[in-house]
């Protein structure tokens, strides 16, 4: 509800049972959601929909594109699980998640987007930027640079 005398809006949360509500997952992993959204409408998109530019000419642009993507993603999924780095199990269940939405993306892109196909160097892709998110969690993760990603 919204306090006219105190100007702060405060949200409904159940109260606290020892497991947290889908509320406190969506806010702990919000650049996450936010990035898979983004990466899921890009990967949707008809083709005819993006300019034909030069950039289109390098070799294997949308492979690169798709790496740094999923790097991006990982990385930021893994920073803000705000898990001390001796937690694998935690990071192969994320990593997991995505690479399996990843698959459920080019299988999309095969049967709903006419324009589009699916290809499983995609989801090779995918993986070894995830892979690559990885390894730069565990080297960069710990930084005080990321730290906005926790809050």
């Amino acid at each position: 509800f919204f306090s006219a005398h105190c100007k702060i809006i405060i949200i409904f949360v159940p109260a606290y049972d020892g497991h947290p509500d889908m509320l406190w997952y969506i806010f702990q992993y919000k650049f996450s959601i936010l990035l898979a959204t983004v990466i899921a409408l890009l990967s949707l998109a008809p083709a005819n929909n993006f300019p034909l530019t030069s950039i289109y000419d390098i070799p294997y642009i949308v492979k690169i594109v798709d790496i740094a993507m999923y790097a991006r993603l990982g990385f930021v999924a893994l920073v803000e699980s705000r898990c001390t780095p001796k937690c694998h199990r935690l990071y192969f269940f994320i990593l997991f998640g995505i690479v399996v939405a990843s698959a459920l993306i080019e299988g999309l892109q095969a049967t709903v987007i006419s324009s589009r196909g699916a290809e499983w160097f995609d989801v090779l892709a995918n993986f070894a930027g995830l892979a690559a998110g990885y390894l730069a969690f565990l080297l960069i993760g710990d930084w005080k640079f990321f730290r906005f990603l926790k809050f």
